[in-house]
């Protein structure tokens, strides 16, 4: 069955998806090149190709570059508009497969989807993904949608509505509250140890508080707007905090053996005030959030760490140190 030929719209639409699907910087197309991937059946001619291309190469909306490598040799044309280099498109790749919140139909979608932002050839460097040494245990509960839903909720100030849980020792997922909902405004999102959390303030008890957002269940956004402090920074206040617990700012004097250098500077930053004692060891302060998390992130690095002050981070260090060393009698 033969079709009906194209109109000049088009013909001149099927010009623009040819270049952008088989030409880049380093695989150009002639206009003979271009008119081979026309069907046969849509009786387009060559010199109507032509006309299309002359007509986009002086086009200012689609990026048409030409190349000639001599005077009276015939030109060669590629897409030059792309947004984003092949590099770049592989640390997209990358994060996604890396995402475990993200389920593997949705990533091999997403993957598939990168791959067309730039021509063929190039996605056949693409093919090849990151592999995650520990990929999820858990299967993620429309993680994807929520985390859209919450991003909204934090742009347009609206009060969230959840319920929260967390697994038991059964397996089985319970919820906290008597299952009742937690009102909060959203403040912001944040992504740490490879999870999602929630930063919100909690009016009822008059604090701001992280959420796992992969505990949070039946999240719904509210009419009810409300008015955030603008004194609020959030990027400080995850500064502060270990493993994304919160809890009263304290001063923090540790001694560290100097093979843990970089693992501070990699949580502190490199204008993390440190004080070199000559004996193989450094001095750090800082103001950080008394938590679980922070004596967990100490306890972690054992007889190398060394907590000075304050007193009441001591005793605990103290009463952590003595249930491990009782554990193995």
């Amino acid at each position: 069955m033969t079709r009906n030929p194209l109109t000049a719209r088009e013909r001149l639409l099927e010009v623009i998806r040819i270049l952008e699907a088989f030409s880049d910087e380093d695989d150009v197309l002639s206009i003979h090149d271009i008119h081979s991937y026309f069907d046969g059946d849509m009786q387009v001619g060559i010199g109507a190709v032509r006309d299309d291309v002359a007509a986009l190469e002086e086009s200012i909306v689609f990026p048409v570059t030409s190349v000639q490598e001599k005077t009276g040799m015939p030109k060669h044309y590629y897409y030059d508009g792309r947004p984003f280099e092949i590099h770049e498109l592989r640390l997209l790749m990358d994060a996604i497969s890396a995402a475990k919140f993200i389920s593997r139909n949705e990533t091999d979608r997403l993957l598939m989807k990168i791959r067309k932002l730039t021509s063929r050839r190039l996605a056949k460097q693409l093919t090849n993904e990151l592999h995650v040494a520990e990929p999820s245990a858990q299967d993620a509960v429309e993680i994807v949608a929520t985390v859209q839903l919450l991003h909204e909720a934090i742009h347009d100030k609206h009060i969230v509505a959840f319920q929260y849980g967390r697994y038991g020792t059964d397996l089985n997922f319970h919820l906290s509250n008597e299952g009742q909902d937690y009102l909060v405004h959203p403040l912001g999102l944040v992504w740490n140890n490879d999870r999602y959390y929630l930063v919100a303030y909690f009016p009822s008890a008059d604090e701001i508080r992280q959420y796992r957002v992969d505990r949070m269940r039946s999240v719904r956004v509210r009419d009810e707007q409300f008015i955030p402090d603008h004194y609020f920074d959030l990027q400080e206040y995850t500064r502060k905090m270990f493993h994304m617990f919160g809890g009263e700012l304290i001063s923090l004097e540790a001694k560290f053996a100097d093979k843990l250098i970089n693992i501070v500077i990699d949580r502190f930053g490199l204008d993390a005030n440190i004080q070199d004692n000559g004996d193989g060891t450094f001095l750090l302060k800082a103001q950080v959030a008394m938590s679980e998390g922070l004596v967990r992130w100490i306890l972690r690095w054992g007889g190398d760490v060394k907590v000075i002050h304050p007193q009441q981070l001591v005793s605990r260090m103290k009463e952590e140190a003595k249930k491990l060393y009782d554990q193995y009698q």
